[in-house]
Formats: C-alpha cells, structure tokens, sequence
C-alpha cells in the first residue's frame, strides 16, 4: 500500500511488550488520524498489516503476505490485523498525519476503505489470546488454488513456461 508520509509517533514497539489492541483503542480515544503499521514473523515468513485512521475512526485496513505478494484489503483485512496483532513475534508503528492525509491515501489505495465500523468493543471482539494461522491458511490456500488453475490453463494453450 502506498502510504503518506507523516510524524512518526511511536516506533518499533515490541508486541510483547505492548498490546497493539490497546493501542488501537487508545488512538480511537484520541481522535487520533494517520496509520497503525505492524509486522509480524508469521505463518510463512513476513506478514504486514495497516489501520488507517480520520478523526479516531479506523476507515481503511490492508493486510499482506509478504512472501506470496497476497494482499487482503478493506473488511477482510480487520480481523487479519487483529489476529496479527496478538502475535509474540513482531513490531509496530504509529504514524500521525493530517485527516486530509487519510482520505488522500485512501484515493490512492481505494481497495483499502471499509464499510464497516470498529468500536472500542468490535476490537475486544477481534483481539485474539494468541496468534492463529487458520487466516493465512485459509488465503493461501484460495492463492494457490487460482494459481495452478492459472497454470493448467497456460499449459493448455501450449504456455505453459510462462504460466
């Protein structure tokens, strides 16, 4: 996701030390406005999620599996973020900039909006106990299904080395 550059408030906090749930609750408290970035050592290497924030309100979210080029944005990637979240093994950001700053990323990255609200209690309700691989699982195994369906295609058109 192409991100605006803003003041970096807070840096490479250690999920085990802070609670990215608590943070994400604390910025909407705040009315806070820019982006919430963390990373994880994940199910296969590398994962990466984005909040992004107006006024204290989560308006975007982009979720990605770095060793795979997969991205999930929009509502599907609330809960990945969450789940990330609650990992033993990564670090987050915290990253302010103006409200108009939000709705330019966004125009940027329009795949990134939700449609849905999260609240205070929507973020106890996603915050997991413990990391959980099922999301990853899940994705990668819809990834690589259309990819060798992608494949088998190619190899019939007598592609199959570009495939």
């Amino acid at each position: 996701m192409k991100l605006i550059e803003g003041r970096i408030q807070e840096q490479a906090l250690d999920l085990k030390e802070h609670k990215f749930s608590q943070k994400v609750v604390n910025l909407i408290k705040e009315k806070f406005s820019g982006y919430a970035a963390l990373t994880i050592e994940g199910f296969d290497g590398l994962e990466e999620g984005t909040l992004i924030f107006r006024s204290g309100k989560v308006i975007a979210a982009s979720y990605e599996y770095l060793k795979y080029g997969v991205v999930v944005n929009g509502n599907p990637a609330i809960a990945q973020v969450f789940n990330a979240g609650s990992s033993e093994f990564g670090v987050f950001d915290v990253v302010s900039f103006r409200s108009t700053d939000a709705e330019l990323t966004i125009a940027v990255n329009p795949k990134v909006r939700i449609d849905v609200s999260v609240s205070p209690g929507d973020i106890n309700k996603l915050t997991k106990k413990k990391f959980n691989t099922a999301y990853a699982r899940k994705v990668l195994s819809m990834v690589m299904k259309t990819s060798s369906h992608k494949t088998e295609i190619m190899k019939k058109l007598g592609l199959g080395s570009m495939g």
